[in-house]
Formats: structure tokens, sequence, C-alpha cells
């Protein structure tokens, strides 16, 4: 990238973000835009890796409630009990689907609830650990044999790195290869060959190995 190309980006992109890339880059501003667009380009290889995480997430977790509680509104089942942010998340869903002139048909409000529903399932919430990890949760998960605690703490820290992604926010300065790691880690644990299949296709290690060299 040269000068005169990093002076026009400058004036296109959002100044919102450019100034964190260049303290980070010591003012450098061709070695922050190279950065910028690094970045950009290793969120958007997570974005495959992440997706295959949320959907086998829900999936699973969906199917062991559906069996714990013995119907396909489960949320709404008078033993389930789920704390108040999660009944939030519920209600959002149903009334995003009604301003879309959508149904809101069971598989409906599981496709619209958002990742982080799906790992507060696995947090402390209303006696969770006993009422819903011990009694069938656990099972979602056949690779795994530790503890809730931890590994909702895992699933946390993933769903912290897919916000960030989805706000475009910089992510270059986590251990993204760790990042990348922790996701086939937590694919292994619902079904160790969708592991090595998303492992095999993920753009991700080719993306670090071609990071820009610090200024």
């Amino acid at each position: 990238m040269e000068q005169h190309e990093a002076r026009h980006l400058h004036a296109v992109l959002s100044q919102a973000r450019l100034p964190e890339y260049e303290v980070f880059c010591n003012g450098d501003k061709v070695a922050a835009l190279r950065l910028f667009c690094w970045n950009t380009e290793v969120a958007a290889a997570f974005y495959g890796p992440l997706q295959h995480l949320e959907l086998a997430l829900r999936s699973v977790l969906d199917q062991r409630m559906f069996l714990l509680f013995g119907q396909e509104e489960w949320w709404d089942h008078p033993r389930v009990n789920l704390h108040y942010g999660a009944q939030a998340k519920i209600r959002d869903a149903i009334q995003q689907l009604g301003r879309q002139g959508i149904a809101p048909a069971p598989s409906e409000v599981v496709a619209e609830l958002p990742f982080g529903f799906w790992v507060s399932l696995l947090g402390r919430g209303n006696n969770y650990d006993q009422r819903l990890w011990r009694a069938s949760l656990y099972q979602a998960f056949p690779g795994y044999g530790g503890a809730r605690h931890a590994l909702h703490r895992k699933l946390d820290f993933l769903r912290v790195l897919r916000n960030k992604i989805a706000h475009h926010s910089p992510i270059h300065h986590r251990h993204l290869d760790a990042d990348h790691q922790a996701i086939m880690v937590m694919l292994g644990y619902i079904d160790p060959r969708l592991a090595a299949l998303v492992a095999r296709y993920s753009p991700v290690p080719a993306v670090l190995a071609r990071r820009p060299p610090p200024p």
C-alpha cells in the first residue's frame, strides 16, 4: 500500500476505528491501514468456523431441551424457569418474527435466537446446573467430561469474539490461533467428525500466516 492510497482510504473510511490501529502501529498510517485490512480479512475467515459452532450448539441444545421438557416450545413449559435475560431474548425473537410477518413457529423462534442465548443456557441461570445441565444438557457434548462452568467460560469467550467480529471491532490483538483452536475443540465436544471437517476447510490458518509485519 502506497502513501497516496493510504491518504485516500483515510478520507473514505470511518475515522472511529482507524486511530486505534495507528496507535498500535506507532502512528504509521500505511502500516495501520494494512493492519486494518488484514483485520477485516481474518474476521471474515473466522465467520465460517464460528457459524458452524453457532449452528451446531443451537441444534444440540434445542434437541436436549425438547427431550427434557417434551414440547417444541420448551421455553413455554411451566418448569423451564429461564432467567429474565433469556426470557427477554425469546420475547424479542417472537416480536421480530411478527414484524417480519412470519408466524412464530417453534423452528422459527429457535432460528431467531442469538448465540448468546444458547451460551446462557450453560451459565448459572436459575439453578441451571441441576435443572438443565445435569438433567440433560451435558449429553449435548459427548466429547466433554468436565464441569458446566468451565464449558460455559470457554463458550462465552468465543461469544465475545463472535460479537467483536459482528461489530467490526479490532481482533488483531487477540491470540487468534488459540481462538481458532478453541472453536475446533468446542466443535469436537459436540461432534468430532464435524470438527475435523471444519478444520480441514477453515481459511483461518492461511490468513494468520499472511499477517502484515509490524512497522
